[in-house]
C-alpha cells in the first residue's frame, strides 16, 4: 500500500512538473507573439501600411486574451489580485488596440503614436511586476 501511494506521489509530482514546463513554454509562445505583433505595428507605421498595422493588431487582440494564464507571486503580502489584473489589462490592451486603427484608417497619426505607446507602456509596467524589474 504505501509503495502504491509512494508510486502515485511521485507520478503526480512528474504530471506536475511537466504541466510546468507547458505552461512556461505556452508563456513564452505567447510573449513572442505578442512582441512580433508590436514589431508589426511598429513596421506598419513606418511605411504607412494599413496592412501591416492591421495584422499585427489582429494578432495582438489575439494573444493578448492568454495574458491571465501568467501568474503574479505577491511576496510582499500587497493586496494585489493578480487573476483582477490581467482581466483588466487584456479589456485595456484590447480596446486600445482596436483603437489604433480606427484613428490610423481617420489619418490622425497622432493619436495613434499615443495609443502604440500606451501599449508599450503597458507591456513594460507588466513585465516590471511579473520580473520584479
Amino acid at each position: 500500500m504505501k509503495k502504491l501511494l509512494l508510486i502515485l506521489a511521485l507520478l503526480g509530482s512528474t504530471l506536475f512538473v511537466a504541466n510546468a514546463d507547458e505552461n512556461k513554454e505556452a508563456i513564452k509562445k505567447s510573449m513572442q507573439s505578442m512582441e512580433t505583433s508590436m514589431a508589426f505595428i511598429q513596421k506598419g507605421f513606418l511605411y504607412n501600411h494599413r496592412g501591416r498595422i492591421k495584422k499585427g493588431i489582429t494578432a495582438l487582440r489575439r494573444e493578448v486574451k492568454n495574458i491571465d494564464m501568467f501568474m503574479i507571486k505577491n511576496d510582499k503580502d500587497l493586496q494585489f489580485n493578480a487573476k483582477e489584473y490581467a482581466i483588466a489589462e487584456t479589456k485595456a490592451l484590447d480596446l486600445m488596440a482596436s483603437r489604433i486603427l480606427e484613428d490610423f484608417d481617420k489619418g490622425n497619426k497622432e493619436a495613434v503614436m499615443i495609443e502604440f505607446q500606451q501599449v508599450l507602456n503597458r507591456c513594460v509596467t507588466c513585465h516590471a511586476l511579473v520580473r520584479r524589474w
